[in-house]
């Protein structure tokens, strides 16, 4: 019988309370040592991802620690809730396969240092982005929010508009709302012992800005910079002060930010534009990698105050291509039962698949006796349609052209499921490509085999004094003698999914 091999040994880290030592205790090199921080019950401290953890934010390459080696990490975290009075610092250590090594947890006394805010009310009449005598607003009520929690502070000018706030000293939001008519721009402050603060009200837009932007390439590659001018324009009596670039409020990652230095102004205090005046910017930011397989970089921008009053931005928007992923399209017409299993596939029906470029269409197929169809090697990028054109006595039953998406890679494309009914109704008309498109670009109908997978051929966290938002890890550190001065974990049995 051959020996079983002995298990191969894991590594073993001792975390001190205060995690101001991570120590290698074990005898073989702890690779790609990585923090998952435990954040679960309201008094749980928060690290910030980036630039918190250091080296141990990620296990790609995570941090290497020979034999008895330690690495000792400073860094701050926050509390979630501006009022509360102590904090909890718990995690886990994993390796470089994920698997937990080492975890800590350690208690502390939070002290919230107290704040104290006072300054003027007013409503930006001729749009100087300045207080002017007259100006005061009286009876504006305005709301500070704790940027780590819930916890809420409300004030009222008086009648001269002055305004105080008596707050834990940390960072609130204020603004983004509208006050008595009013737009006042959302900020981010922060609240001391002594701290100045006067709230502009700017006025309504009322339609008086418009704004456009371009690339001013058709193409890039991922990584490039790219250059893009915004026009805007002020039509109306007073000049619009303040005005930023609010983009990709949809989060998708192949659309620019709007946030990078290479946009200037527009994503920091903002541009005047005077009135009847047009400003052209150019503005930049790198291509993200996520452009790539969607074919395209997007730029979709509103302009206007900052996060308030949004719906009456001046919005633009333009893409540019990124060519060079490849993307498939496949799906099945026919009838399908309650699980979504092809109950019946419908044989024969031509399928076409159309852009929105000069040469729209990208190529033909006819199901195969399974109802399935496939397009290879698809360039990803422009807005495609499917129409499909059924055998007699049979009808698509939803929408004919059907809107899709379509990017790459081609392993991760969705399989469509086209439902049919029996029956007969009119088909699309479908686009025909223009005869300076070329004899290349002119599709060639392709008919699959029965029963073949094709379906048709291919297409072309300092000490607690220090204020309530911003606890210093190292402060832990005075607990860590009340607690033994660590905790020993070694080899934990847990694992972390990626």
């Amino acid at each position: 019988m051959r020996k079983q091999d002995d298990p191969a040994q894991r590594a073993q880290v001792e975390v001190s309370a205060s995690l101001d030592t991570v120590t290698n205790t074990g005898s073989t090199t702890a690779k790609g040592l990585w923090v998952s921080q435990d954040i679960i019950e309201p008094t749980d401290l928060v690290v910030p991802y980036d630039p918190g953890w250091g080296p141990l934010k990620t296990s790609d390459p995570g941090l290497d620690l020979e034999p008895g080696k330690s690495f000792v990490l400073h860094g701050t975290g926050k509390v979630r809730e501006v009022d509360q009075t102590s904090v909890v610092l718990r995690g886990v250590v994993f390796d470089a396969t994920h698997f937990g090594v080492g975890e800590f947890s350690a208690a502390a006394k939070v002290a919230p240092a107290p704040g104290h805010a006072e300054g003027v009310v007013y409503g930006d009449k001729n749009g100087n982005g300045k207080r002017d005598a007259g100006e005061e607003l009286a009876g504006a009520k305005l709301t500070l929010r704790y940027v780590n929690g819930s916890g809420t502070h409300t004030a009222t000018s008086g009648p001269d508009g002055s305004i105080t706030f008596d707050v834990p000293g940390a960072d609130y939001y204020l603004g983004g709302e509208v006050v008595d008519g009013w737009l006042i721009p959302f900020h981010v402050i922060r609240i001391g012992a002594d701290t100045q603060l006067d709230v502009r009200g700017a006025p309504p837009l009322n339609g008086a800005l418009q704004a456009s932007m371009a690339f001013t390439q058709d193409s890039y590659q991922v990584g490039d910079l790219a250059h893009l001018t915004v026009t805007l324009a002020n039509s109306g009596p007073i000049p619009l002060t303040g005005i930023v670039a609010g983009c990709n409020r949809i989060g998708d990652p192949y659309i620019l930010s709007g946030r990078s230095p290479g946009w200037g102004d527009l994503a920091g205090d903002g541009v005047t534009i005077a009135p009847g005046e047009t400003r052209t910017f150019d503005v930049s930011e790198a291509v993200p990698a996520a452009a790539f397989n969607r074919g395209i970089v997007v730029a979709a921008c509103d302009f206007g105050y900052e996060e308030v009053d949004i719906e009456n931005h001046a919005n633009a928007s333009d893409q540019a291509a990124v060519p060079g992923a490849k993307a498939t399209v496949e799906g099945t017409l026919g009838v399908f039962d309650d699980q979504g299993n092809v109950a019946k596939g419908v044989a024969g029906a031509k399928v076409v698949l159309v852009s929105d470029q000069h040469c729209p269409v990208v190529g033909e197929r006819t199901t195969d006796a399974k109802g399935h169809f496939e397009f290879l090697d698809v360039a990803p990028g422009p807005e495609f349609h499917l129409y499909f054109l059924p055998p007699k006595g049979w009808k698509v039953k939803y929408e004919n052209p059907m809107w899709i998406n379509v990017y790459g890679p081609p392993e991760n494309h969705y399989p469509y499921r086209i439902d049919a009914e029996e029956g007969d109704a009119a088909v699309p008309a479908v686009p025909a490509n223009p005869a300076d498109c070329g004899a290349a670009a002119t599709p060639t109908p392709t008919t699959g085999t029965p029963g073949s997978g094709g379906g048709g051929g291919e297409s072309g966290g300092g000490l607690a004094s220090t204020g309530v938002d911003a606890l210093g890890l190292g402060a832990l550190a005075l607990i860590a003698l009340a607690l033994g001065g660590g905790l020993v974990i070694g080899a934990r049995r847990r694992r972390h999914s990626a």
